[in-house]
C-alpha cells in the first residue's frame, strides 16, 4: 500500500483516530510520519498509561473475588486464578475434574463443542473412533430403553460388548 501522504514511498505507519466517535485511518510511509503533528501531548499519554495500569490493578482484584469461590485442586494446589492468569494451562490431570464447568464453557465459547469432531491420529485412530462409537451406542441405547424398545436396545447392548471386546484386544497388544 503505498503512503496516502507523498503517494510514492510504501506505508509502514498506520495511524487510528477516534475523534466524538468517528473513526479515521491513515497509512503513511515513515518519513511523512515525522513530519505529523501529533494531537497526544506527553501529558496525556502518561495520563492514559497510568489510568490504564489502574484499571488494570482494579481488575485483578475484581477478579481475585470473582474466583475466590472457587475450590483450589486438592491434588497440585492450582486455583481457577493460576488457570485464568497461567495462559489456560491447568496443573494436573486432576484440574480438568475440578474446573470441568469451566472448562466446559470455555470450549463451548471457542469451538462449536466440548467433544472432538475432527480427525485421528493414524496410530491411535482406531481405538478413538471405536470409544467414540461405544459412546454413540449407548446414548442410543438409553434412548431405546426409554422408548421401551427393547429389541434395539439388546441390539445395541450387543454391539457395545463387540466394540469393548476389540477395544481390550487392541489395547493388550499396545
Amino acid at each position: 500500500m503505498l503512503c496516502e501522504k507523498c503517494h510514492q514511498k510504501q506505508a509502514t505507519v498506520h495511524m487510528q483516530q477516534i475523534v466524538n466517535g468517528v473513526k479515521t485511518e491513515m497509512h503513511i510511509c515513515q518519513d511523512c510520519s515525522t513530519q505529523i503533528d501529533s494531537p497526544i501531548s506527553i501529558e496525556a499519554l502518561f495520563n492514559g498509561l497510568l489510568g490504564s495500569f489502574l484499571s488494570m490493578l482494579v481488575e485483578k482484584q475484581s477478579n481475585k473475588e470473582a474466583y475466590a469461590h472457587y475450590e483450589p485442586c486438592s491434588k497440585c494446589g492450582m486455583t481457577y486464578e493460576g488457570f485464568k492468569s497461567g495462559g489456560g494451562k491447568l496443573g494436573c490431570a486432576a484440574c480438568y475434574r475440578v474446573f470441568s464447568r469451566e472448562l466446559e464453557t470455555i470450549l463451548k465459547n471457542v469451538q462449536v463443542s466440548s467433544r472432538h469432531e475432527g480427525k485421528f491420529p493414524q496410530k491411535s485412530g482406531r481405538s478413538m473412533y471405536q470409544k467414540r462409537e461405544v459412546d454413540r451406542k449407548r446414548i442410543l441405547m438409553s434412548k431405546a430403553i426409554e422408548e421401551e424398545n427393547f429389541e434395539e436396545a439388546a441390539r445395541l447392548r450387543d454391539e457395545i460388548r463387540s466394540l469393548e471386546h476389540l477395544l481390550n484386544d487392541s489395547e493388550e497388544v499396545l
